[in-house]
């Protein structure tokens, strides 16, 4: 049986969880980067990498979960 994607709510909810993964990893990477840099004292050099780790790592996921989405 294929999935009815024709919903508006159900692509509300997917709009909403891409960007609410992305956000959590970014978060996530910046929560790491200041730790590390505390702990380092590499001031803005962790920080800046846990950044765009974050972000790639919550697009790759958004990728993810869209291709499951679409999938069937």
């Amino acid at each position: 049986m294929k999935k009815n994607t024709n919903d508006p709510w159900r692509m509300v909810g997917l709009v909403g969880t891409l960007g609410f993964e992305i956000l959590a990893f970014i978060l996530g990477g910046i929560w790491l980067g200041k730790r590390m840099d505390e702990s380092f004292g590499t001031a803005p050099l962790w920080l800046a990498v846990g950044i765009i780790g974050g972000l790639l790592i919550g697009i790759a996921s958004a990728v993810f979960t869209l291709i499951s989405f679409t999938k069937d």
